[in-house]
């Protein structure tokens, strides 16, 4: 039941989350994308400091921790901040296909920093992903130069992201995906602090119109709850499930916010579009199958 709990749970906060996003990037053009990312950088650290275990604190200024960290978080900040500028200027659908290549750049990057390879079913699913973007491309009625480059931008740095981290985590002993959390929310709120004073002239002023107070205060509510909970359901759908099992909740929240990207806030894809984004969603299941079965394998061969 946990399992499936679990799963359920990281799926709904995952898509809550980019509506949200989404809004507040589209639709309401929020102009303070950088302080809402301090917000919920700060929910995150103070959520993780309540739950620390007494017997083994966070130490952010750790001699293996400020070798080993800033990089990693400068690639998060940078993700962050260019997939709220993406959301500006895609549609959602086309959106969550540009980020799906973010194991388009792991393949080079792993190879590069840890000297890992990847399987012949991995490379089929992203060369399935690779074709599927460049059709939905082709058959984006809205297609938008800049945003796709901001995408593909922000897939690059997500995937340097997770590369670093796992590099990370192999030279410091005992770094967790909790404790790498805690340290990226941690360092960008320092990235985001100046940030967030350069948009406060524009953010006052936006605020100046009326009823703009009100509807940041409902926003942020919901904004840093969701926040919070998607850290704690992402780490607890990882502990809870296979590798698989977490590989199949990952594909289904893709898919099921592209529908309710498309329902939500509409998407201009001519047939030839959408028939690349279901081929795009494809190769992302085949990557994400093959991947897991991957780990399942080096596992159990290691035990």
């Amino acid at each position: 039941a946990e399992r499936y709990s679990s799963a359920g749970a990281y799926i709904l906060t995952s898509l809550a989350m980019t509506s949200l996003t989404k809004y507040a990037a589209s639709i309401w053009r929020f102009p303070g994308s950088s302080i809402l990312l301090l917000v919920e950088c700060i929910a995150t650290v103070v959520a993780l400091l309540v739950q620390a275990p007494k017997h083994r604190p966070y130490r952010p200024f750790s001699a293996a921790i400020l070798r080993h960290l800033p990089l990693v978080t400068l690639a998060k900040a940078l993700n962050m901040y260019l997939s709220f500028l993406a959301m500006k200027r895609t549609s959602l659908p086309v959106y969550n296909v540009l980020k799906r290549l973010q194991p388009v750049y792991a393949l080079l990057q792993d190879w590069l920093i840890r000297g890992t390879t990847s399987s012949g079913w991995e490379l089929g699913g992203i060369a399935i992903m690779c074709f599927g973007s460049v059709v939905t491309g082709l058959g984006d009625l809205d297609f938008d130069l800049v945003g796709y480059a901001v995408a593909l931008a922000a897939a690059a740095c997500q995937s340097l992201y997770l590369v670093l981290a796992r590099h990370a985590q192999d030279k410091v002993q005992d770094l967790t995906h909790v404790d790498l959390l805690f340290y990226t929310g941690f360092y960008n709120c320092i990235i985001f602090l100046p940030l967030s004073a350069l948009e406060f002239d524009e953010v006052q002023g936006f605020l100046g119109r009326d009823g703009e107070v009100t509807r940041v205060i409902y926003f942020l509510v919901p904004y840093v709850i969701l926040g919070a909970l998607l850290n704690y359901t992402t780490f607890w759908c990882t502990a809870s499930n296979s590798p698989i099992a977490t590989a199949v909740a990952g594909g289904a929240k893709g898919i099921l916010s592209t529908i309710i990207g498309l329902i939500q806030f509409g998407a201009h894809l001519t047939v030839f579009g959408w028939l690349g984004l279901l081929g795009n969603t494809a190769g992302g299941l085949v990557y994400s199958f093959a991947h897991a079965f991957k780990k399942r394998g080096a596992k159990e061969k290691g035990g």
